[in-house]
């Protein structure tokens, strides 16, 4: 099992109709090959964690990166887990407020020589978990 996590700015205006039909199509495609996660969204900002075989969310990544929606791609955290943090999701959806976003954001740092990548990730997927869990925040 493998997880990767990165934040990213949308590239252009999103509405909220177009934003749920993607969420559709991704739920449906993360199914299909059996990734897992969450998307975090923000004022345009997305953070998003991946689960699941190594070769397929890496993969999904390297779409990502090259999605001309996307812009200013970051990858926070990469590595290997012992479970999935969102088994139940295909890919759990959510908007965050931006002091709440901000500070789950703040807590990684992708320069950071001190904190190995799997670590950070780990951090970043159980401050989620928490988040959701303390702030009643709606996942769909």
């Amino acid at each position: 099992m493998h997880h990767l996590v990165y934040s990213s700015q949308i590239v252009g205006a999103l509405s909220e109709s177009l934003l749920r039909e993607m969420l559709q199509k991704f739920r449906h495609y993360n199914h299909q090959v059996g990734i897992t996660g969450i998307l975090l969204y923000c004022n345009g900002q997305v953070l998003q964690v991946l689960e699941g075989e190594r070769t397929v969310v890496e993969q999904l990544y390297s779409r990502i990166e090259h999605d001309p929606r996307h812009g200013n791609v970051v990858k926070l955290a990469d590595g290997p887990v012992s479970w999935r943090e969102f088994p139940e999701w295909s890919m759990a959806f959510a908007v965050a407020s931006p002091s709440a976003f901000s500070s789950l954001t703040g807590y990684c740092d992708p320069d950071n020589p001190w904190q190995p990548r799997n670590e950070a990730g780990q951090l970043i997927r159980e401050l989620i978990r928490e988040f959701i869990q303390q702030t009643r925040l709606t996942v769909r």
